[in-house]
């Protein structure tokens, strides 16, 4: 039993009558909940609008004292459980469903008073509601009557208990790697999943690869991915960008590779503390999500994009259940980099004090103060002045970095590097002209520009010349002649006084 159900436990003996149970596994947690039963010697009654009352006290439990009556009604339901003559404990499924704003206001206040009366009246008996759901719906009125606890997705111990179980069950002992480094791989691998899938992704891998050795690890980090992506918030990115792919930035990378070692034994047993997180803006188009990746190669994490945007949903309290779903996700899966690109685009209505935005940054912050796994987080910002100023606050992230339009080296750096990746030798080029031609443009206009000039090249039936990429160059105005003016406003100058530059001046 994980700690959060053991607080359930304590909960029920504690005679709290109204428990929320957070969770994204139910049936994971009505086994729990089962053994919880049967260790307090209490019957374990479930209902649902479909399924009505159902008794799912284990074998060798107490079972209900006599059938419920068939009920699909919420105040009948309840009315039932009030007049229940033993002692149970009562999952009540879908609740969140009954009791929303689209429910009539007389209705939902008669349900609402229901259950504030209900929880009085529990509390000289030992019976005990348990709701549960992915995210905490219930109406504000009964936030201080309900318990909220939520139920964490399973931990390395946790997922090695699940597996050795299973292993156990389905007879495949002979299947599983025998050394110990590789089951915790495997493990590894398998972070960040529910019980239920990581049991359905052992299977998967035993029936694709014959085994559970080192050979199924990329199925299982394949299963994961594909998992982690079907809740829309998170995009899990595999690390194939290197830092060498990575032009420019000198001063940036630089401070990414002195804290390669921060996550080292070594450096934990010397106090040295890993960085927690780091945000980068500036120009668009000058490698800000380039470097997130280039980070988690560097690294040898695990990136999973956060797409803020998503966190938003319709119903009161469900962006702060979606932004506290990612983030355990994120927390199961450590150590892993957060990336949340573009993150003014999400919080810029926390500025204007509206009120949903402003408690999902609360939450976020929150968290990034006080988390204990490593989950670094590296935002990247284009016009960070949409940002709220508790969130760039000094001491916030480990560091800021700005980036503007790379400097002369970094532009010959940069145009090596693209010519490369674009199956072009730089040696048929004459790169002195292309660094003047391309002053004042970003690593992406850069590599606009290259493939622009290829495809036309490629019209024509021949190789494109350090000329057609000139053209290119002349025909588009550069990005940083407009962003130069936001750059230069004193709103903005005062946020960059306070960072670092992620590159030597051209000066320098």
């Amino acid at each position: 039993m994980n700690e959060s159900m053991s607080r359930v436990c304590d909960a029920i003996r504690a005679k709290d009558t109204l428990i929320f149970l957070e969770t994204p596994e139910e049936s994971e947690a009505i086994r729990e909940l089962q053994a919880i039963a049967l260790g307090l010697n209490q019957s374990l009654i479930c209902w649902n609008p479909v399924e009505h009352f159902v008794d799912l006290t284990p074998e060798g439990g107490k079972k209900a004292m006599k059938p419920l009556n068939t009920v699909d009604e919420l105040s009948s339901m309840l009315k039932e459980i009030s007049e229940y003559a033993g002692n149970a404990i009562f999952i009540l499924q879908d609740l969140q469903f009954l009791m929303n704003e689209r429910v009539p206001p007389a209705q939902l206040a008669i349900m609402i008073r229901n259950f504030k009366i209900l929880r009085q009246k529990l509390r000289t008996t030992q019976k005990t509601i348990i709701t549960m759901g992915n995210h905490y719906g219930l109406p504000v009125e009964l936030e201080d009557d309900f318990l909220l606890i939520r139920r964490s997705r399973p931990d390395k111990d946790e997922l090695m208990k699940i597996l050795m179980s299973f292993i156990a069950a389905q007879h495949w002992e002979d299947r599983l790697s025998s050394d110990s480094k590789v089951r915790d791989l495997i493990i590894d691998a398998a972070l960040g999943l529910t019980a239920d899938q990581s049991r359905s992704s052992f299977a998967k891998a035993v029936i694709s690869n014959g085994r559970l050795d080192e050979k199924a690890i990329p199925f299982l980090l394949d299963q994961k991915k594909q998992i982690i992506q079907r809740n829309d918030l998170l995009e899990y990115y595999d690390a194939t960008t290197t830092v060498d792919s990575v032009g420019g930035l000198l001063y940036l990378k630089d401070w990414l590779k002195k804290r390669k070692r921060t996550f080292t034994e070594e450096a934990r047993s010397l106090g040295i503390q890993e960085p927690k997180g780091l945000l980068i803006f500036g120009v668009p188009g000058g490698g800000k999500s380039l470097t997130a990746k280039a980070a988690a190669s560097m690294w040898q994490m695990p990136l999973l994009r956060f797409d803020i945007g998503r966190v938003f949903g319709q119903y009161v309290g469900q962006s702060e259940s979606n932004m506290r779903e990612a983030l355990n996700i994120a927390e199961a899966i450590s150590p892993c980099i957060l990336w949340i690109d573009e993150i003014e685009k999400g919080f810029a209505g926390a500025s204007g004090g509206h009120e949903t935005t402003t408690r999902v940054l609360g939450n976020f912050l929150t968290w990034m103060q006080e988390k204990k796994s490593t989950v670094i987080v590296i935002a990247t910002a284009n016009d960070i002045t949409k940002l709220p100023d508790e969130f760039i606050r000094k001491g916030r992230f480990d560091e800021m970095f700005f980036v503007s339009t790379p400097n002369q080296d970094e532009r010959n750096e940069i145009l090596e590097i693209l010519l490369r990746k674009h199956k072009l030798d730089p040696e048929n080029y004459n790169i002195r002209e292309l660094v003047q031609y391309s002053k004042d443009r970003t690593g992406a206009e850069i590599e606009q520009a290259i493939m622009e000039a290829k495809i036309n090249a490629f019209d024509q039936d021949k190789s494109p010349t350090t000329e057609d990429i000139y053209e290119v160059f002349s025909a588009v105005i550069p990005i940083w002649a407009t962003f130069k003016n936001k750059v230069s406003s004193p709103e903005y100058k005062r946020i960059i006084d306070s960072a670092k530059p992620a590159s030597p001046s051209e000066s320098t």
